[in-house]
């Protein structure tokens, strides 16, 4: 129903802002609960538990980056400099939003069985994301070049969580890697 529609909306909306004030720890479901102006137990009707709450935010969140990247595509005269602006232009809200997408990525490789089923969504995002960069370009092994891309942002993403990683170290690692693998591209 739309009432059902509008009260997960604002729980995913209060968890986004907390995870982005105060990272993990601060997007507990009774928080997120009080901020979306509902009770804990209305929340956990929507939502398990604060892992599943915060990869849902992460596979909306994904899916905007997909949509915003697919309307307009990176227009370059290499594949390795669609690639680059493209997976720039995917990672700068880690950037900007440090908290959230630490938070978000440590809800989701903690691997509980709540957010299985972001899986496939996220790592489709992700594949269309290195597929629009790269357009029709001829690159040879595609599919390799996409998993490993991929996984670069996946290592970094885990980095962030642990603290191996800055934000801002994000974007370059992906460009370190889309330079080597699409070299003479």
């Amino acid at each position: 129903s739309a009432t059902q529609a509008a009260t997960r909306h604002r729980l995913l909306d209060a968890a986004r802002e907390l995870a982005s004030e105060g990272g993990y720890e601060a997007a507990g479901m009774r928080a997120v609960a009080t901020r979306a102006g509902v009770s804990a137990p209305t929340a956990y009707l929507y939502f398990s538990s604060k892992d599943h709450l915060l990869v849902d935010v992460l596979v909306e969140l994904v899916g905007q980056t997909t949509e915003t990247l697919a309307a307009r595509p990176r227009r370059g005269k290499s594949a390795v400099e669609r690639a680059l602006a493209t997976l720039r232009r995917a990672v700068r809200n880690v950037e900007k939003e440090p908290n959230l997408y630490v938070a978000m990525t440590r809800a989701y490789i903690a691997g509980s069985p709540e957010v299985a089923h972001a899986r496939a969504a996220l790592e489709s995002s992700t594949r269309t994301w290195i597929d629009l960069a790269l357009g029709d370009s001829d690159v040879g092994n595609r599919a390799a070049i996409v998993r490993i891309l991929e996984d670069v942002l996946f290592a970094n993403m885990v980095g962030l969580v642990t603290g191996g990683r800055a934000p801002t170290d994000i974007a370059d690692e992906l460009e370190l890697a889309a330079r080597t693998v699409l070299r003479r591209r």
